[in-house]
């Protein structure tokens, strides 16, 4: 994601960037755009957007975010609405990538392509690219609904009862479900760094 992307889909959307910065409430639709388009972008990736897609999915939150910003009246802070609307976005994005991956002969992955296999190996250790690239290949892999909460929890810092608030559903199920979602992630955490490790070790030397 880069500055030639934003600006693309500003126009698209038909966002002009604004000169000034006045006191208004809602803020500008440029403005806000201007402030959150790589949090926005940070989200939909967080909540399992394929990075092909992460182009299209972020336009449709700024659309969404066009169209009702008239409406937004402060009720909440802005980048929870904006969390709303893009966890919204991106269940809608996963549900036609499962149609689309039922359609279509399952595949075995090349570990050659990998992201893991494509950093520099280390013996003993994981440099940094390496742990993050298996850190988001084990989030991937959890259940849409454990992503969501573990995302929300671990990786945005949100509170229970303000996660239960934007997902709908009870502050206990939310407690025992980031429970089952910390558990998840470090099990196929694991789970990947010894797959790692084996294909290391089976390298011709």
């Amino acid at each position: 994601m880069d500055g030639a992307v934003a600006t693309g889909i500003m126009r698209r959307i038909g966002v002009a960037r604004s000169v000034s910065s006045p006191s208004s409430t809602p803020p500008p639709i440029a403005d806000v755009y201007e402030a959150h388009f790589r949090y926005v972008w940070r989200c939909l990736r967080g909540f399992g957007v394929a990075e092909p897609q992460l182009e299209d999915a972020c336009q449709d939150v700024f659309v969404v975010v066009h169209r009702k910003l008239a409406d937004f009246d402060g009720g909440a802070r802005l980048t929870t609405w904006l969390y709303e609307i893009a966890l919204r976005v991106a269940r809608r994005y996963r549900s036609r990538a499962a149609r689309e991956a039922q359609q279509q002969a399952p595949a075995e992955p090349d570990p050659s392509t990998s992201a893991a296999e494509a950093a520099p190996a280390a013996e003993h250790d994981l440099d940094c690219h390496v742990r993050l690239a298996l850190a988001r290949e084990a989030l991937a892999a959890l259940p849409d609904a454990k992503r969501e909460v573990f995302v929300l929890a671990c990786i945005e810092q949100r509170s229970a009862p303000e996660i239960a608030r934007l997902t709908g559903i009870p502050t206990n199920t939310v407690y025992s479900r980031i429970r089952a979602a910390k558990q998840a992630f470090a099990t196929e955490l694991h789970r990947l760094q010894c797959r790692r490790t084996r294909r290391s070790h089976e390298r011709p030397r």
